[in-house]
């Protein structure tokens, strides 16, 4: 039970997450871009803010703490 709860309480952790989102998103984006035919640069703009929004929400989190 115990390791139940444990794994419960991770995933429940994880997708209450910023950053477990944006790392989603950062799979997700480019092939969403891929499959819309999105030229490279607008791509490559979408997949760096995405980047950026990361390592922000993770400076951030280190703050808190």
């Amino acid at each position: 039970k115990m390791q139940n709860f444990l794994q419960n309480y991770l995933i429940g952790q994880m997708f209450k997450s910023k950053k477990f989102w944006y790392a989603i998103s950062s799979v997700v984006v480019p092939a969403l871009v891929t499959f819309l035919g999105v030229d490279e640069q607008t791509a490559t703009n979408l997949y760096q803010a995405i980047l950026v929004l990361i390592v922000g929400q993770g400076i951030a989190d280190v703050a808190k703490k």
